[in-house]
């Protein structure tokens, strides 16, 4: 699947998701693309190109608010000032992921993607870098490390995870527990 499709799917399963349960959100519309000297911008900053896929991305839409689990993807503007690397290092490294630098001193892991808390965080691995320029990338959510080959395989990670919720979702429903929950309590305690 390429990021295209993938990015398709994803919105289409976070909207069925957010019918199935509101609580979470409707998903948010991401922003209009930014310009090519952004991006460049941003390279400037990593000292490097960005991955093929995640420029288009950019190109296309500048981040994306409130992507999965609760962290965004990250656009021009706090990709190229660093604003989260700090915050994702203290954070990979606190879980003993990764070394804090390579042996030339600069970061191995470069985070495109984070939540309020830091809980969940989507990072380049520098070291993992393919002939096409794609980069592998890390997922640690919850102190769970997942690692992908390049960011259309996270996409569609994102895009099983968040069928899986669905699932999840309709099964409850299936069950009744979806139906309890929308009965207030005090019909629920009278009917008991």
């Amino acid at each position: 699947m390429q990021w295209h499709e993938a990015v398709s799917e994803l919105r289409a399963r976070k909207l069925e998701l957010a019918r199935l349960d509101p609580r979470g959100g409707m998903p948010i519309r991401p922003p209009a693309g930014a310009s090519d000297r952004d991006i460049v911008s941003v390279e400037r900053r990593l000292g490097r190109p960005l991955p093929p896929s995640y420029r288009e991305l950019l190109a296309s839409q500048d981040g994306w608010p409130r992507f999965f689990l609760g962290a965004s993807l990250l656009g021009t503007l706090p990709l190229s000032r660093g604003t989260f690397v700090d915050i994702a290092r203290m954070v990979l490294e606190d879980g003993d992921l990764v070394a804090a630098a390579a042996p030339t001193g600069r970061p191995t892991y470069v985070p495109f993607g984070i939540d309020a808390k830091a809980e969940t965080i989507f990072a380049w691995d520098l070291t993992a870098l393919r002939p096409d320029g794609e980069l592998g990338i890390v997922v640690l959510t919850n102190e769970v490390a997942m690692h992908v080959d390049d960011f259309p395989s996270f996409l569609e990670l994102c895009v099983d995870m968040v069928c899986a919720e669905i699932d999840d979702r309709r099964a409850l429903t299936r069950r009744g527990v979806g139906a309890a929950r929308s009965v207030p309590a005090e019909r629920r305690s009278r009917a008991a």
